[in-house]
């Protein structure tokens, strides 16, 4: 069994991770939306994920995510890198996201007592190199809802109510390369497009 499940970034999680940054603002009322962009890839022993977000804390960028681990050595690199929308494709309209972009990345060592409790020390590992193409069919989709009501999200912060609504889309493909590897030549891969829009109401 793995020790270290590799984090795959959903759209209820960056919602909820972003929500104290809005309970900062003068509104109790939040609107926002969504865009989001896969792409997994295991090779042997080695799994790795990348992921292409909306920065909910500065609308003009997204946040790119790269995690990398290797079960058989319990090696495991991470790192993110904050890229301007400028330098970024997300059309859902014409079905395409891409991102050219190089990250910063960390080796994380992870030590565990004999109860199970581990701790991780980081290092600099130098960067990865992210130059991904999806597409995808901007007319097939599943859609998905969700409800939350009375969610603290600080010491005297409640989110009184919660809506949001997304889309994801099917025949994804990812094309390009991953730290110099070509996504075709993983063992295994796939990738996922999301997109979606809520509203909070904070009390």
């Amino acid at each position: 069994m793995r020790k270290v499940k590799v984090l795959i970034l959903t759209v209820v999680f960056l919602l909820t991770m972003a929500l104290p940054a809005m309970a900062q603002s003068n509104s109790p009322v939040y609107k926002g939306s969504f865009q989001g962009a896969s792409f997994y890839g295991s090779e042997g022993t080695l799994d790795t994920n990348v992921d292409l977000n909306t920065n909910f804390e500065d609308k003009d960028s997204y946040i790119l995510y790269y995690q990398s681990y290797d079960y058989e050595k319990d090696e495991a690199f991470y790192g993110s890198a904050v890229v301007p929308a400028t330098k970024v494709v997300f059309d859902i309209h014409k079905g395409t996201a891409k991102v050219n972009q190089t990250v910063e990345v960390n080796k994380v060592e992870f030590t565990c007592d004999e109860e199970g409790n581990c701790t991780g020390v980081e290092t600099p590992a130098g960067t990865k190199s992210i130059n991904l193409t999806w597409e995808f069919n901007p007319k097939s989709y599943s859609t998905s809802k969700y409800t939350d009501k009375n969610v603290q999200i600080d010491f005297d912060q409640y989110i009184k109510l919660s809506k949001g609504t997304f889309k994801d889309y099917h025949n994804v493909s990812v094309s390009g390369t991953v730290d110099g590897k070509v996504t075709d030549s993983f063992e295994y891969s796939g990738g996922n497009v999301s997109t979606g829009s809520s509203f909070v109401i904070i009390k």
